[in-house]
């Protein structure tokens, strides 16, 4: 009975043993995760804060939520972590060991922030595979974070880690590509199936916003997508670089009412240098661009508003395309826009060529060409087969007359200031009574050529008002300049030197050699501007043909009293001998003169004398209308005989009568 009794207390104080080495054994296992979670910090350089974190001793596994590390670079948070730590012996958690690899590397919803050109270190080197589960993506230089399905990482070899991400639903993107963490080298594929083009493009420069006084939401003001295959390679040295193809589907931008809707884009040949954006090119094609500009920015466009990319476009070309340009009095509404631009590179810095056509629309068509360059911007371009309508009838109002409907052709060079306004079917409506031009159909004969073609040439001044308000002002003003002075626009457009006189030799109806040029340039003149005619008023000068006429009646009556006095048949006296014409001319003076006295010899020279005798005569000589009258008719047929061929377009006038204000003896030209 002792035995059984005392066998029974051994096992009591046994059973008190195990039970007091079982609850330290169990305290000392329940420290066991604190001592993992210490040594795998000390090990890896890393502390992992977070709630929750536990560690099964007998899977290996360690299991936490609300992770954040954050290292120079990089921020990482994720809600789950679970992870097996495995270890050279069994006992390896409990007595603190190092841990020899990581394995079935598990996380969800995971945040990444990534600043490239500021991570210092590379990937962890213990695991074998990491798989993360759902989770954001947010890399330096892209606007908005990228969502995925599965991250997986995967240690090929030493150093060499593959990485592979998708996301199977809504933003569809997709990488995979090698890290070489000796060389701090990622290689690698994007692909982009209908990313929303939101996230990847930055649409409007900061200034532009801040002078529009407007905040852009990309989410609902900007939409579209792009898909791309891009090769990716990046490093510290280097940078981002991303290399290939990328285009889009229908999109909208909106924008401080900015309206811009297209089919189709097509980015080509991408080469994108993350340290050296300005070195980044590719090539830009759109279709089916729809583009409405508000008039309070239409002066802004298209330099300060157009979308910014990371890229220098080197090709650009546009199909099928609209551009609606608003306007109070009507839209500018620029239809079925086809052209290209492409960047030229020269010695000291780059520019763009480029060229576009286009329906404006209720007009005509428009063909634009240029070159842009740091400089300025010099173009040319070209309105064809246009009627004065739509947004150009404020326009049609010309010099007292409406020309609303008219039919023209316009033409401007900024290079050299100038362009021409050519009219072929002329609309004209009388609007003002008191009108700058006497006619419009004069002004249409003097710029019309022989082929129909009505030209108006004009030049600009710098301004900086609207081109259209420019080439108004001066079309108007270089027609007034034609119509004032006509003559000097025909010697400049034909030619021919022209002026608007006649000028004849004093006393006969001859003209003089400089207005015999000046005639035959006339019918030239009218060979070229075959609608216009000229009438010719033949005149007559009292004060300078009149002492003509008169030396010749007195040279006519001394040669009579020549023949009277010598015997000698009038019909053969040539010339008459200086001395006794100079005796005739006294006698002549003193016989009209009966109570003046000839000078005494000595008194005043012989020849002096005389001079002062025939001056008198030729100024006292008696006048009769009849031969003004005959030396204007004689005028009138000479003139007729010159005209010749040109008679058709030359009509000839006689003047009412002499010009007694001592002016010269012409004949005045009158265009109509």
């Amino acid at each position: 009975m002792r035995k059984v009794r005392g066998f029974q207390f051994v096992a009591l104080l046994g059973l008190l043993f195990l039970g007091v080495f079982s609850i330290s054994g169990w305290l000392w296992f329940a420290r066991v995760s604190d001592r993992v979670l210490n040594s795998l910090n000390q090990q890896t350089g890393q502390r992992l804060p977070g709630k929750d974190i536990t560690f099964d001793p007998w899977q290996r596994r360690l299991t936490g939520s609300d992770i954040r590390v954050e290292e120079q670079g990089i921020q990482f948070t994720a809600q789950k972590v679970s992870v097996v730590l495995n270890y050279r012996h069994w006992w390896g958690p409990w007595f603190g060991e190092n841990v020899e690899s990581l394995s079935g590397i598990e996380l969800d919803k995971v945040s990444i922030a990534i600043d490239p050109e500021l991570i210092a270190f590379p990937l962890p080197k213990h695991f074998q595979r990491l798989s993360i589960n759902r989770g954001s993506l947010s890399i330096t230089g892209i606007d908005q974070p990228l969502s995925f399905d599965q991250l997986t990482l995967v240690k090929e070899g030493e150093g060499r880690i593959r990485i592979h991400s998708d996301n199977r639903d809504g933003e569809n993107w997709s990488f995979s590509g090698v890290y070489e963490v000796s060389k701090g080298l990622l290689d690698g594929e994007v692909r982009l199936v209908e990313l929303p083009l939101s996230s990847l493009v930055k649409t409007v420069p900061v200034e532009v916003l801040v002078t529009l006084n407007n905040e852009l939401s990309a989410s609902d003001r900007f939409s579209g997508t792009v898909s791309a295959t891009l090769s990716l390679s990046w490093d510290k040295l280097s940078g981002l670089t991303l290399k290939g193809n990328a285009e889009g589907q229908s999109g909208q931008l909106l924008l401080s009412g900015i309206s811009a809707d297209w089919q189709q884009w097509h980015l080509n040949n991408l080469q994108f240098h993350g340290n050296d954006p300005v070195q980044s090119t590719a090539e830009l094609a759109i279709s089916g661009l729809d583009l409405r500009v508000p008039e309070t920015l239409a002066g802004e466009f298209p330099v300060q508003l157009m979308p910014t990319l990371p890229v220098v476009i080197t090709s650009l070309a546009i199909n099928d395309s609209r551009l609606e340009l608003a306007s109070g009095y009507s839209p500018w509404i620029f239809e079925n826009i086809n052209g290209s631009a492409d960047v030229i590179s020269g010695k000291e810095t780059d520019s763009r060529i480029y060229q576009f056509s286009a329906a404006l629309a209720n007009i005509g068509d428009v063909q634009l060409s240029g070159q842009l360059s740091g400089s300025g911007n010099d173009y040319a371009f070209q309105l064809n087969d246009a009627r004065l309508s739509g947004p150009l009838k404020k326009y049609s109002a010309v010099v007292g007359y409406d020309m609303q409907g008219s039919q023209f052709d316009l033409s401007y060079n900024s290079q050299n200031h100038t362009g021409q306004l050519d009219i072929s079917d002329w609309q004209a409506k009388k609007i003002a009574n008191s009108l700058p031009v006497s006619s419009i159909h004069l002004l249409k004969a003097l710029i019309t050529d022989s082929s129909g073609r009505a030209a108006i040439p004009f030049s600009l001044e710098p301004g900086k008002s609207r081109l259209t308000e420019r080439i108004y002002r001066a079309v108007e003003q270089r027609v007034i300049t034609i119509v004032q002075t006509p003559f000097d626009y025909l010697s400049h457009t034909t030619g021919h030197a022209l002026e608007p006189v006649l000028y004849h030799e004093a006393g006969k109806a001859t003209l003089t050699k400089r207005s015999q040029k000046n005639l035959v340039s006339l019918k030239k003149a009218l060979i070229e501007r075959p609608e216009l005619n000229v009438l010719i008023n033949v005149g007559v000068s009292e004060s300078r043909d009149w002492p003509e006429l008169s030396r010749y009646e007195l040279e006519k009556a001394l040669l009579e009293l020549y023949a009277a006095t010598s015997s000698v048949e009038p019909s053969e006296v040539i010339t008459i001998p200086p001395g006794v014409r100079a005796s005739l001319v006294e006698q002549m003076y003193l016989a009209t003169r009966r109570h003046q006295k000839i000078p005494e010899v000595g008194e005043q020279p012989p020849g002096q004398r005389v001079q002062e005798a025939e001056s008198w005569l030729l100024k006292n000589w008696p006048k009769t209308p009849d031969q003004l009258e005959s030396l204007q008719k004689a005028r009138y047929d000479y003139l007729k005989s010159e005209t010749g061929t040109a008679s058709g377009h030359i009509e000839l006038q006689l003047s009412s009568g002499p010009d007694r204000k001592g002016g010269e003896p012409v004949s005045v030209l009158t265009l109509h």
